[in-house]
């Protein structure tokens, strides 16, 4: 095996062990035990993650979006959900710019 792969393989085992991707898995086991809360939950990931991929008014859209799904972010079983998967794609975030970072990798696209 080669040394990135031995360290790829590091970084996953420390990743899996994080505080963040352990209450993200329990998070997940514990709305998968209520198959309409996480179909709800799913909906709004969906149309958030959509919302943020597209050239719509980022702000205005969100907004309408939170208000739509007003009624199933409040429940705390969704709430942890969310807020779990969040903090963990926080953390793989920052892995990635790190590497781009170090790597002096170009993001830019030109004159955009």
């Amino acid at each position: 095996m080669d040394q990135v792969q031995e360290i790829t393989e590091g970084l996953t085992a420390a990743i899996l062990q994080s505080s963040e991707y352990i209450r993200y898995q329990e998070a997940r086991q514990e709305i998968a035990r209520y198959p309409i809360l996480k179909k709800r939950a799913d909906e709004f990931r969906k149309r958030n993650y959509d919302l943020q991929s597209s050239n719509a008014d980022i702000f205005r859209e969100a907004d309408e979006l939170r208000q739509e799904y007003a009624y199933i972010t409040q429940n705390a079983i969704v709430w942890e959900y969310l807020d779990s998967e969040s903090a963990l794609c926080r953390v793989l975030q920052r892995v990635s710019w790190k590497i781009m970072e170090k790597l002096n990798f170009d993001l830019g696209f030109g004159d955009r």
